[in-house]
């Protein structure tokens, strides 16, 4: 099977498979076939115990339904329920009724933790536009013009840590609405060199909309990290990347956000690598000085 069509088969629902198989499927495996296209996807929220039981069948037959469909486990079937649930849920406080199983095992609270997760790192990777990639990494490395981050509620932590390391890679990074200056404050000097990165998880704010409004209007590049192409601020972008954020919990998992970044860091590191070594060993002199003078002030202590 082709890399392409192997991505399609694991992309499919589990209305596609069941059509796909309906062929071969026994009559006690038509019959919970049924019960679950009618109740998909929250019939799947359920163990798979608990579903046999409600249905009157075995967990073996559920077992093996879910093997001849393709799944590698029920809990994998389980995770893209959760997540086409979800996927209509903007708040956390709606999608908890959803995500938080009332029997789940804290054990099965890490394993699906761990599923989620290693979906949307694969779910990001395999539909990364890399040319867009290669042209934010390039914008990112440009050596005129500052650089702004701006994240807000809770993709604030991935932005800290992308400003972070950008800084060490290129002169001029600025968190955006961080410490004394505030956006506006920043926004007054905006020039046609500078650069906007900024997130736009769900639930969307209007603030990073009309920061991106703003630096668009004065001639400024605006790059966008997103959860789906609708996104508002994928108009207002001259690119935009997509992470993936389902969770098995009623919170969005920024782990693929984290990879992306990652991605971009190293990515900005290579196109600028001789500047970035120069820099990081200064960095290295610096902390060697500022620490020999924290041992000896200890000392005098």
């Amino acid at each position: 099977m082709k890399k392409s069509d192997e991505t399609a088969s694991r992309d499919a629902t589990l209305l596609d498979r069941l059509a796909r198989e309906a062929a071969n499927l026994t009559a006690r495996e038509r019959e919970l076939a049924d019960v679950l296209s009618r109740g998909y996807p929250h019939v799947l929220l359920e163990s798979a115990t608990a579903l046999a039981a409600r249905h009157g069948t075995s967990a073996s037959t559920v077992v093996r339904l879910f093997a001849k469909l393709g799944y590698t486990s029920y809990a994998d079937a389980q995770r893209e329920a959760r997540a086409g649930v979800t996927a209509m849920l903007p708040t956390a406080g709606q999608r908890a009724p959803a995500t938080i199983g009332g029997k789940r095992t804290l054990r099965a609270c890490v394993d699906d933790a761990l599923l989620h997760d290693q979906h949307n790192l694969a779910a990001t990777r395999e539909s990364l536009d890399l040319a867009a990639f290669e042209a934010v990494a390039r914008l990112l490395a440009g050596p005129r013009g500052r650089l702004f981050v701006l994240a807000q509620k809770n993709s604030a932590p991935v932005g800290a840590w992308l400003a972070l390391h950008l800084n060490m890679c290129r002169p001029r990074v600025q968190e955006l609405g961080s410490g004394a200056v505030t956006a506006t404050d920043a926004m007054l000097w905006v020039e046609p060199d500078d650069v906007l990165l900024t997130f736009s998880i769900r639930r969307y704010s209007a603030a990073p909309v009309q920061i991106a409004r703003v630096f668009r209007k004065c001639g400024a590049r605006v790059v966008a990290i997103c959860d789906s192409p609708a996104a508002p601020l994928v108009p207002l972008s001259d690119h935009h990347l997509l992470v993936r954020t389902t969770n098995a919990s009623p919170f969005d998992s920024y782990t693929a956000a984290f990879f992306l970044c990652n991605a971009l860091v190293s990515a900005v590191a290579q196109l600028r690598h001789p500047d970035v070594i120069e820099a990081l060993q200064r960095r290295d002199t610096l902390w060697e000085a500022f620490e020999a003078d924290l041992d000896e002030g200890m000392c005098r202590d």
